[in-house]
């Protein structure tokens, strides 16, 4: 992760813009940012934003300053956009793994989630990451103050992000896991 200390602190949510995604929750809570709070941030909205949602969204974020609507991007230009990115927001309803978390976490990037993601259950809220009830946008907005106050413990954060990575979503854990299964099943077969 690129430090940026010195700047807004950048928030990026990447999905398909659509009710299960949560898009509508994380803009509510932007919009219950405290003033002072909001000048310190930056948030970008990446997604199909053709659909519905994306289309009240789109016009709903049309006079907030501090967010930006990309629509769809590349995978190349995901990966570098985390590479500058300080806290990844996964607002979702409902999802049972989402892979940008695990992108962000490759990427050193501390996330916030929702309770309801698959991802939430490697999380321990405010170690290596931050954990808000589905649904509930104050509970996201006071997630993203607490990003503000520590927001010098990001970095660090953000590596102890990359350890769930390491450890659950990388190739080499992915092939631990494969393996320990494989021996497992021949273990059963054999008795």
């Amino acid at each position: 992760m690129v430090s940026r200390m010195g700047y807004k602190l950048k928030f990026v949510t990447i999905g398909y813009l659509e009710w299960r995604k949560g898009q509508d929750i994380l803009v509510d809570a932007i919009e219950q940012l405290p003033s002072e709070i909001s000048a310190l941030t930056e948030f970008v909205i990446v997604g199909q934003n053709t659909t519905n949602l994306g289309q009240q969204l789109v016009e709903r974020t049309n006079g907030i300053p501090n967010v930006k609507m990309m629509g769809k991007v590349s995978r190349d230009e995901i990966h570098k956009m985390l590479a500058n990115t300080d806290v990844m927001i996964c607002p979702s309803r409902e999802d049972p793994m989402p892979t940008v978390c695990a992108e962000a976490m490759m990427h050193s990037v501390f996330c916030i989630v929702s309770d309801s993601i698959g991802t939430a259950k490697y999380i321990k809220d405010g170690y290596n990451g931050l954990i808000f009830k589905s649904e509930n946008s104050l509970e996201l907005m006071n997630k993203i103050i607490w990003c503000i106050k520590h927001r010098d413990d990001l970095k660090g954060l953000g590596e102890k992000a990359h350890q769930i990575y390491e450890d659950i979503f990388s190739t080499k854990a992915f092939e631990k896991n494969l393996l320990k299964y494989v021996e497992d099943m021949i273990g059963k077969a054999e008795n």
